[in-house]
């Protein structure tokens, strides 16, 4: 007997149903962000919407409430089927607090939205997106007055993607890594020591840098029966199930490291599908189990194995077999040295890992100031490029290169927190890991990667939404949320390769 066959059928079926909708949903996003026509994207948007009202109806059904709160009462239930009972009934409540016409409206601007910050960033002119992301972001805030909130509007926004999540704990991890990161990112940029970075800038044909990814994908073992392997504006991954498990990576002709990182990031998300227990399939919970958990596993493949020094002692001939004439002088001691480059950047996706996470502090810093109206819409573009030199000493030329950079807007708010908790998390584990497989670095060095995945599988991805990210970080690491032990990572590494 499957998991969902456990439940009463009227009800196992509705919730199928359910699923069917969303992996059909999914699929759709998939399209429109891999290449669907543009002359498309308002036909395509209010076809969405028609699809989301539907999936709402079934997720808001009267009926289907009642059925959920009925087998809510049976004692006899084991402990999978309440978590599936109690992760439908918590999202109809949500929905259910929203009138449908409102929440299909929502659905066709998101749509919008996205051919507007696309044609936006096509023209380098932020005026043309801007009305929309003021709709979306008015909509976004009348929701979370629909769910309600204790402290601030925020938090019901945030817990979209984290539900353990609050502007309280989000002040204070990000007040804690500005504090530690600002000064270390000082004094990594400007030691003496610097690496040469220019072997990036060399010209790498599109189509070889496709091949590039592939063979890295396949060195993490992603297995591509199960997926696909895109190219996108934005790389992102789509979760559709355990046996369809698609990324999309951005290819730049002139820095090989952006569809390099996209790769090895957007992979990782991948295999934490590709892991979930296929039992939990068209249960809700055969996914992931929040944004933050699911970014630690993308960041956990792209630093904490993508940047170690004996993932590139198996790999680089990869680089070197297919751009000789750029790599084959180089020796991995100055390959590794340039990968691990510090330099504050633009662009978020590009930034180094040291710089990374001030790329979402200043995001979330404004999401907070358009809440507290204290930066209009149209003066945006302005505090993003104040932020940028207050924090990483440089200023955006451009609107292509400042605002317009991100297309997570067009969806609404409240996501960007959960890269900077995927990379607490990811330390969280990274840290637990080493002692528990005490062989880590010969593991990686021996290209035997597949027995860390297994020990993340064994104690992450196989529970898919089974298990809440507090549940699943407190089992790993007997606590919850904790920035030291990326502090302790980051410092420690970036002092040894700049000699500070």
């Amino acid at each position: 007997m499957t998991t969902i066959q456990r439940l009463d059928a009227a009800l196992a079926a509705h919730i199928e149903k359910v699923e069917h909708y969303k992996q059909v949903q999914t699929l759709l996003a998939w399209d429109a962000r891999t290449g669907a026509p543009r002359k498309g994207a308002s036909y395509a948007a209010r076809a969405k919407a028609t699809l989301a009202g539907e999936l709402f109806k079934l997720q808001t059904d009267a009926e289907f409430g009642l059925r959920l709160e009925e087998a809510a009462q049976q004692e006899e239930l084991d402990e999978l089927s309440k978590r599936i009972i109690a992760e439908h009934w918590k999202t109809y409540k949500r929905w259910s607090a929203i009138p449908i016409e409102e929440y299909q409206a929502f659905v066709q601007q998101q749509g919008l939205a996205n051919a507007a910050w696309l044609e936006a960033r096509a023209a380098n002119d932020f005026s043309i997106f801007a009305p929309h992301l003021k709709q979306i972001f008015n909509a976004s805030l009348k929701f979370a007055g629909y769910w309600g909130y204790e402290q601030h509007a925020y938090d019901p926004l945030v817990q979209q993607f984290d539900p353990d999540l609050d502007t309280v704990t989000l002040d204070r991890i990000f007040s804690e890594l500005k504090s530690a990161l600002i000064p270390l990112i000082r004094r990594v940029t400007s030691s003496a020591k610097q690496p040469d970075t220019s072997i990036f800038n060399h010209p790498f044909p599109l189509e070889q840098q496709r091949q590039l990814g592939i063979e890295l994908l396949q060195a993490i073992r992603y297995d591509f029966d199960a997926g696909q392997f895109g190219a996108t504006v934005h790389p992102f991954s789509s979760a559709i199930n355990p046996y369809d498990a698609r990324l999309a990576a951005k290819f730049v002709e002139n820095d090989v490291r952006v569809s390099l990182w996209s790769a090895l990031h957007e992979g990782g998300h991948s295999l934490y599908t590709q892991n979930i227990d296929p039992n939990l399939i068209h249960t809700g919970l055969g996914i992931f189990t929040s944004y933050g958990i699911h970014e630690s596993q993308s960041i956990f493949f792209e630093k904490f194995i993508g940047r170690h020094k004996g993932f590139w002692e198996n790999n680089y001939f990869i680089l070197q077999k297919i751009k000789p004439e750029t790599f084959g002088h180089v020796s991995l001691d100055d390959f590794y040295f340039a990968l691990n480059a510090v330099k504050p950047t633009f662009n978020r996706f590009e930034a180094d890992e040291l710089t990374y996470n001030l790329h979402l502090i200043i995001r979330y810093e404004l999401e907070q100031a358009i809440i507290a109206g204290e930066v209009d819409y149209e003066g945006l573009p302005e505090a993003w490029n104040d932020k940028y030199e207050e924090y990483l000493g440089i200023r955006p030329p451009t609107h292509l290169e400042g605002i317009l950079q991100d297309g997570h807007w067009s969806a609404g708010f409240g996501l960007f927190p959960s890269y900077t908790l995927g990379f607490v998390y990811a330390a969280q584990i990274h840290k637990v890991i080493r002692r528990e497989l005490p062989d880590y670095d010969h593991l990686i060095e021996s290209d035997h990667i597949e027995t860390i995945t297994g020990w993340l599988t064994t104690h992450i991805h196989q529970f898919g939404k089974s298990r809440s990210a507090d549940e699943l970080i407190k089992s790993i690491t007997g606590k919850s949320i904790d920035t030291a032990p990326l502090i302790r990572y980051l410092t420690d590494k970036y002092e040894q390769l700049y000699e500070l």
